[in-house]
């Protein structure tokens, strides 16, 4: 009897331990299809979930920052109808006034909302070149432009965005908060259980590997990198991502 206990003791431990050390046990869900995973005071990830006929489920990320009674988009989530359930959630449990949205790629996993976004005339930004494609593709626009290396002033917490030249797509770029030390890298970089480069449709292979140094240069004191897709890690997935070229 004293043994069956100490076994179930012990599985119960080693249950706790594991769920302490998921990925997922921080996560709030917000619908069946988006999560939010809190990553410093009044930062958090987004995590929304679409399906594709070729690739099956697949999840994207961005981030959610209120910061001045503002709540600041990185990215929306895949459509317009999670862009409104995102902003709802965050409506019933904060107070802001105004929202912005900062739009790291013409990819519908940065911009796939962003026609509920301009239909609620909140602020949207990105850089000349995505807003060039978004016309050329005949998608939605960002409203307004920013140059390749801007830091918002959006209140207590800053925002600096950044194109490291041309990647994943021609156009993407990362999004760095100095203060909380939280890099953005986007779908330039890629997870570390990640054993491909992914979709590479609109990428520039030739000029990645050098844009991924860029990054890794500039933002030295990043703590935590956001990957476009699955769990966050540290500035170890940029290396990751650069062997994936080997």
């Amino acid at each position: 009897m004293i043994k069956i206990k100490q076994v179930v003791l012990i599985f119960f431990l080693v249950l706790a331990i594991t769920e302490a050390h998921s990925d997922t046990s921080q996560n709030i869900i917000v619908d069946q299809t988006i999560r939010l995973r809190p990553l410093a005071k009044n930062v958090w990830m987004h995590i929304s979930d679409i399906y594709m006929q070729k690739w099956g489920t697949v999840s994207a990320n961005g981030l959610v920052i209120i910061t001045d009674k503002q709540l600041v988009l990185i990215d929306t989530p895949w459509n317009d109808s999670q862009t409104q359930t995102l902003v709802e959630w965050f409506k019933t449990h904060y107070e802001f006034e105004k929202i912005k949205v900062i739009v790291c790629h013409h990819h519908a996993d940065n911009l796939g909302g962003l026609n509920w976004v301009n239909k609620n005339d909140i602020e949207s930004y990105s850089i000349k070149k995505t807003q060039e494609i978004c016309a050329e593709k005949e998608l939605p626009l960002p409203k307004h432009t920013i140059s390749n290396s801007y830091r918002f002033d959006f209140g207590e917490i800053p925002i600096e965005s950044y194109f490291p030249g041309e990647g994943h797509t021609i156009d993407s770029i990362c999004v760095y908060l100095p203060n909380e030390k939280i890099l953005f890298g986007g779908c330039s970089v890629k997870a570390v259980n990640n054993s491909t480069l992914g979709n590479t449709v609109d990428a520039n292979l030739l000029e990645w590997p050098h844009t991924l140094h860029n990054i890794k240069e500039r933002f030295t004191e990043a703590e935590i990198v956001i990957p476009g897709h699955g769990s966050e890690g540290d500035l170890s997935l940029i290396d990751h991502t650069l062997s994936l070229f080997n």
